[in-house]
């Protein structure tokens, strides 16, 4: 029993790792970073204390992110 609960456990780990949610982008944003200009996927628009955050992928790596830091969105 202890080899088939060993053999099972790769599996299981494997089974988990595809089944995280894809999230698609709601709009687009540009920025300038290290003197390149890059279109940034936004996954999602907040306010906060007074200002406004846009979760944005590659390059800030899926973080919350000032909008002030953008040259120019379609985010609403």
């Amino acid at each position: 029993m202890f080899k088939k609960i060993i053999i099972a456990i790769p599996f299981l780990l494997s089974a988990c790792a595809g089944s995280l949610p894809s999230q698609k982008p709601i709009c687009q944003s540009t920025a300038i970073t290290g003197g390149q200009e890059y279109s940034v996927n936004i996954y999602g628009v907040r306010k906060q204390n007074g200002q406004t955050l846009l979760k944005a992928g590659y390059p800030f790596n899926w973080q919350w992110v000032n909008l002030s830091n953008f040259t120019n969105t379609n985010c609403k």
